[in-house]
């Protein structure tokens, strides 16, 4: 199959055989499902790890064997290599520096995010300024009402308790948490501010803009629900609006990432 196919996988996901430029007005979201590539999850791994840093190696190494370390050298080594065909570089010479509160992020004006889930991995990147990703597991074990009053804003309770079944109410929680999650990564301060004063909208399917409360800063983001597949609830928040949402999906068929770019 050559190099500059796309081939969808599903939902708003397609999987690249080749890395496309980022551009300026856009944010690129790469997905890892370790699971819909589990027979070939070595090859990605080894891709992955390969490019990581002594440290982060180290770090690996004291984590529990299985899908915990299994994210973190996907995670970090596919966000190595995505990065350095962005500005460049050597993926394993990169510097993460800790920025604003504690979250990193490199020199050369590109900004990123990485979360993961029970075996999904989602990587957010940007030009445009801060960003934050989040996906969780849909856990039907969680007693969703009880997080709810702890972390919501009056009217996302009210959503998730007027649900008319189990599965709508699910959806409402997640739906709803991931997108605060979003806004609390892009922001860098995380759960320092409370979760409860402010509120993503019911809005589905269009960006949302979301202020946080004027005693924080009151900095503005854009919100967007994202097709996280059928485990899985995402979102992505940026500080400028109107950015085009591209996804795409890394998986062993893509050579671990292929250190090459789509620009000639």
């Amino acid at each position: 199959m050559p190099d500059e196919a796309e081939v969808g996988v599903g939902g708003d996901w397609v999987e690249r055989f080749r890395l496309t430029p980022l551009a300026p007005d856009e944010v690129q979201l790469w997905r890892i499902d370790l699971d819909a590539t589990r027979m070939e999850t070595g090859r990605l791994l080894d891709g992955a790890y390969a490019v990581l840093t002594d440290e982060e190696k180290e770090r690996a190494a004291r984590m529990r064997v299985g899908t915990p370390r299994d994210e973190f050298v996907a995670g970090r080594g596919s966000l190595r290599r995505l990065l350095g065909v962005a500005v460049g570089a050597a993926p394993e010479t990169l510097v993460l520096e800790k920025g604003s509160h504690g979250k990193p992020r490199l020199k050369e004006g590109l900004w990123f995010n990485v979360a993961h889930s029970q075996g999904v991995i989602l990587i957010g990147l940007s030009m445009a300024g801060e960003i934050g990703v989040d996906v969780e597991y849909r856990n039907s074990m969680l007693d969703l009402e009880d997080v709810a009053r702890t972390a919501f804003h009056g009217d996302e309770l009210a959503r998730v308790e007027a649900a008319g079944s189990e599965e709508l109410r699910l959806a409402e929680f997640y739906r709803c948490w991931t997108r605060k999650e979003a806004v609390l990564k892009a922001d860098g301060r995380g759960l320092t501010i409370e979760p409860k004063s402010f509120a993503v909208g019911p809005e589905e399917g269009v960006e949302v803009e979301v202020p946080l409360p004027v005693e924080v800063g009151g900095q503005r983001y854009f919100v967007h629900g994202v097709d996280g597949g059928p485990l899985h609830a995402a979102a992505v928040a940026c500080v400028r609006g109107g950015m085009a949402i591209r996804h795409y999906e890394i998986s062993a068929k893509f050579g671990g990432i292929a250190e090459r770019s789509s620009a000639e």
